[in-house]
């Protein structure tokens, strides 16, 4: 097995949101990306719901952030983290999406780097994960570490 990671870093704005710094490792491929998001906004949606057991697959935990169009849909997307059920032993698959911003005026795929990390995780890992996350948007601690693993 190779390492496997997320690692989650929230760096906050006096305007009441802050950037997350998402970096991820599976095997030889990493990427890293952020987003400007609440942290009540992460609370209370992502955090808990990586608390749940079950997870589910039709609902899954996820995160995403970037630019948003006037009537809520997600015109540009720098960041999104979705954990779901991958197999019935309870394994979890861990998909992280990561982009670069293009311009806002004119959004260009051509020109936007992106990349999608995917690696394997543990319930008891999720959960250590939810509890380093709170944490780490109130500043009471430095990051917050998933670790995983790969085929």
């Amino acid at each position: 097995m190779s390492v496997a990671e997320l690692r989650i870093t929230y760096r906050p704005d006096d305007d009441g949101t802050g950037q997350i710094i998402a970096t991820a490792q599976s095997g030889a491929f990493s990427a890293q990306g952020s987003a400007w998001i609440g942290p009540d906004q992460v609370k209370h949606t992502f955090v808990a719901s990586l608390r749940a057991f079950p997870l589910t697959s039709p609902n899954p935990p996820t995160i995403e952030g970037g630019f948003w169009s006037g009537d809520g849909t997600l015109d540009q997307c720098h960041l999104r983290i979705t954990i779901k059920p991958y197999n019935s032993r309870g394994t979890l698959l861990v998909c992280v999406d990561l982009a670069s911003e293009s311009s806002r005026r004119t959004p260009d795929a051509d020109v936007q780097n992106c990349a999608t990390i995917r690696f394997l995780a543990e319930y008891a890992a999720v959960g250590g994960f939810a509890d380093q996350l709170e944490r780490a948007l109130y500043c009471e601690s430095e990051e917050a570490i998933l670790k995983g693993f790969t085929n």
